[in-house]
């Protein structure tokens, strides 16, 4: 009944959501995982020498794609099927650590969690996550009422939690939980961990010549959530911006993945070491956005989804004073933690390591969802605690402690946004680009303006519309409105340069061109008109040398 329940709601949702124009136009990082995927089914590989993210996620949507096409659907209905497995998992988990009425109750609420709901309609990675990282639990806690079969089940927890982390690294520290728990026979779980990660780590090397075990975005990762100008680097837009960050390294003369992963993470470092008050009110800051309900998005906004699906309309929404759900299940679930967290060690062990793997990079929904599971179980636990057994003083502590948790998650978290974000409706803008739909991406990038007039790359998408459509003049106003909103924007420089060399204004152009040089050293284009422009002209050709020719007889 559970699973059938859990099934349900995600399939109405996944079908409602088809009315959404990211249904079948995934953008930022669900487009990196989807282009990844589709090469991958196609017979190319992985397009990246140098795993970027952990690619799990891109094989097993790669997989999907083989098996059932390359439709936008199958992938959905695997994950509704993984979600709805998922909170079976966590009622089989609750009932053996807590008993069968909380376990119930905690495989309702993840069945009916507005969250999860959502992500399982995603091409993103929590769900897969989630599934693997239940089943590594519920393998351990079968391996200790199995003593024949323990190292078996201590090496399939191991396989599972190591192939969690191919798909989101920081379950690694589970896997620690995992050892400590499994004592005597943590070596077989750790191996098992080894043998997941292994194929991923060998072809870094295979390929790339580098030993990464599993990705290089994990010290870029550690920066953005360690630096102290933290509201705007996480704020980097997926565009030129995102790409100049990344290069920082090649800028400072340092070559390769490893290496330029390893000088983020030393810039994070080297924060925390110079300004210790500072790191240390940031890393609070980071706690209170771990524990407040509003639900923060990466790139792509949430909230606006609850407009197709009458499911999220629902069981995801934000009034004044409640930020649903997670503002409830997060008082719930540390309450229920402070009190069962001793009867239960390996799951309140999985919450505080991956609670504090999220704070150690940078807050989001999607980072912190996988706690959901966990939170419901120790929720579950806590009321029935809470209902049946607790004195009358630890009743009113655990109360008022709740409470104060509640205000904390629940006050100031503001409206819920009702309308896509500026990254999002420019990234799909240049999707619909891509695919010969002008039109369509035109209003897109408008949109994109329309929330943020600064948009540099919506601008210069405008811009070369116009100018293949032959209207250079609103093509060079909006190659100039790029560069208002960022001068240094080399696209918007290049494009620019274009249009005065085909005016010939050439030295115009070569000023231009030697602008963008000058921000980009790597810019080839730049590069080599720069040399055209600068090159001396060439000779008129000599008229070739001419003999007199015979005079004609008259006529």
């Amino acid at each position: 009944m559970l699973f059938a329940v859990a099934f349900l709601v995600r399939i109405v949702h996944v079908l409602a959501m088809r009315a959404s124009p990211f249904f079948t136009n995934p953008v930022i990082d669900a487009a990196t995982y989807d282009d990844a995927a589709r090469a991958i089914a196609a017979g190319h590989g992985h397009p990246d020498v140098i795993f970027w993210q952990p690619p799990g996620y891109s094989y097993f949507l790669a997989f999907i794609y083989s098996v059932a096409g390359p439709g936008y659907l199958a992938p959905r209905i695997a994950q509704a099927l993984l979600g709805a497995g998922s909170a079976v998992l966590t009622a089989w988990i609750g009932a053996r650590s807590f008993g069968r009425g909380v376990g119930l109750f905690a495989g309702y609420g993840v069945a009916l969690y507005g969250m999860l709901v959502y992500y399982d309609g995603e091409l993103l990675t929590p769900t897969l996550t989630i599934a693997l990282q239940l089943a590594a639990i519920a393998l351990a806690l079968m391996a200790r009422d199995h003593p024949r079969r323990e190292g078996l089940l201590w090496g399939s927890s191991g396989l599972c939690i190591g192939l969690a982390s191919v798909v989101t690294a920081p379950s690694l520290v589970i896997a620690a939980a995992l050892a400590v728990y499994a004592r005597r026979r943590a070596w077989v779980l750790l191996l098992g961990t080894a043998l997941a990660i292994l194929p991923v780590t060998l072809r870094n090397l295979n390929r790339g010549g580098e030993f990464v075990p599993i990705s290089w975005n994990a010290g870029i990762n550690l920066y953005i959530g360690n630096n102290p100008r933290y509201d705007e680097t996480v704020a980097i837009r997926p565009d030129l911006q995102w790409k100049y960050f990344v290069q920082e390294p090649r800028r400072a003369g340092i070559r390769g993945a490893g290496p330029a992963s390893s000088y983020f993470a030393a810039r994070a470092l080297s924060y925390a070491a110079s300004d210790p008050l500072g790191f240390a009110r940031l890393q609070a800051k980071k706690l209170y956005l771990l524990l407040a309900g509003n639900e923060i998005p990466r790139n792509q906004e949430i909230y606006p989804a609850r407009s197709y699906s009458p499911v999220l309309r629902l069981l995801l929404w934000k009034i004044p004073g409640l930020a649903f759900p997670f503002g409830l299940l997060m008082p719930l679930g540390i309450a229920g933690l402070a009190v069962a967290g001793r009867r239960a060690p390996l799951l309140a062990a999985v919450v505080l390591a991956y609670a504090a793997a999220v704070l150690a990079f940078f807050i989001t929904a999607r980072y912190r969802v996988p706690l959901v599971p966990f939170l419901a179980i120790f929720s579950a636990e806590g009321v029935r605690w809470w209902l049946r057994d607790a004195k009358l003083l630890a009743r009113a502590a655990s109360l008022a402690g709740a409470s104060a948790l509640f205000l904390l998650g629940n006050l100031g978290q503001g409206p819920m946004p009702r309308e896509m974000n500026a990254d999002a409706e420019y990234s799909l803008g240049t999707r619909l680009l891509r695919e010969g739909r002008v039109e369509e991406a035109i209003e897109r990038f408008h949109s994109a303006l329309g929330k943020n007039s600064r948009y540099a790359e919506a601008w210069v998408n405008l811009g070369v519309i116009e100018a293949t459509r032959g209207a250079t003049g609103e093509a060079d106003r909006s190659f100039q409105s790029a560069l208002l909103a960022d001068p240094e924007n080399t696209l918007a420089l290049t494009n620019l340069a274009v249009l005065r060399e085909k005016a010939g204004d050439g030295s115009a152009a070569l000023a231009l061109y030697e602008r963008a040089l000058a921000i980009d050293p790597t810019d080839e284009t730049a590069r080599r008109k720069v040399a055209e422009l600068k090159a001396p002209p060439e000779p008129p050709p000599q008229a070739p040398l001419q003999a007199p020719q015979p005079p004609r007889s008259k006529p």
